[in-house]
């Protein structure tokens, strides 16, 4: 099952006829997913681009998804749609740190530089959880998006590392 949200998060519509669900989680990367419905199903007109929809393997939630405008495919003979979703970490893709940001340094920790980027969402939908890093790197950005501004904080540490988040509730962390 699927579950279709709003930009507001407020649950629109269950997609008990979804068939063909796929996904691929990659290590520190947008994840994405895919699903089909019947082209005759009233539901498709949920369905929209930049909804969310919430995708579950059996009863294991996978995880929160967007739905991504012009991917939408309608099968050859007419009878299916096939909907190509991203992982709503992209969501800060849709934001741009606009001209030239420095921040860390000296007395900066990562968790703040995270922090920092984060604070610039125009609506507010990512906040800072747990950061297991205190580096104290400077980082310097112009006119970049809020995600790769993200990804860059990673470039200079040693050792592994790995992005994790929770999609439940909402600010999303």
């Amino acid at each position: 099952m699927i579950k279709v949200y709003n930009q507001s998060m407020q649950l629109i519509a269950y997609l008990e006829n979804a068939f063909g669900i796929g996904y691929e989680e990659r290590n520190n990367s947008i994840w994405t997913a895919s699903f089909s419905l019947p082209a005759d199903d009233h539901k498709t007109s949920e369905c929209q681009p930049l909804r969310f929809a919430e995708i579950f393997d059996g009863d294991e939630r996978v995880d929160l998804f967007r739905i991504v405008p012009k991917q939408t495919q309608r099968s050859m003979d007419g009878k299916t749609i096939t909907y190509s979703c991203e992982h709503v970490l992209a969501t800060l893709l849709d934001d741009i740190l606009f001209q030239y940001h420095q921040i860390g340094g000296a007395g900066i920790p990562t968790g703040d530089v995270i922090a920092y980027i984060l604070s610039k969402q125009s609506m507010p939908r990512w906040q800072l959880g747990t950061c297991d890093f205190s580096a104290e790197y400077a980082y310097n950005y112009e006119n970049a998006n809020l995600l790769s501004a993200l990804w860059a904080v990673t470039e200079p540490l040693d050792g592994e590392y790995q992005w994790t988040w929770d999609t439940t509730t909402t600010p999303w962390t």
